[in-house]
């Protein structure tokens, strides 16, 4: 299995790491918010030269893979491999706004 990196790894956010069995799912990877994708193939995409351990999420049951990933991202797992990335990319960054390491996406007060 290759690596390959889709932007510059922030340091500051749990990683999404999608696993792709085919090439033609690479746009919608890094358009879900992949930072890194995983493929048997050669992708034109710079290699990942670095060692990242994952917590794997299996494919199966939407509300388990969000849990799965909440659980992950609170513990302080540095990546996240999932096969649904959307959601796991949703999923990290509600997490890190809860425990205050980035601001909300989107603030609004409750007011009446």
């Amino acid at each position: 299995m290759n690596r390959f990196r889709v932007s510059e790894l922030p340091a500051d956010r749990v990683l999404v790491i999608a696993r792709l069995t085919s090439a033609d799912a690479v746009a919608q990877a890094v358009a879900d918010g992949a930072d890194v994708i995983e493929f048997d193939g050669d992708l034109e995409l710079p290699p990942l030269g670095e060692a990242v351990d994952a917590v794997t999420i299996p494919s199966g049951d939407e509300d388990f893979t969000l849990a799965a990933a909440t659980v992950a991202a609170m513990s302080g797992a540095r990546a996240v491999r999932a096969s649904n990335v959307r959601q796991a990319r949703k999923v990290v960054e509600m997490v890190a706004s809860v425990t205050g390491t980035r601001p909300p996406a989107r603030a609004v007060r409750a007011l009446a």
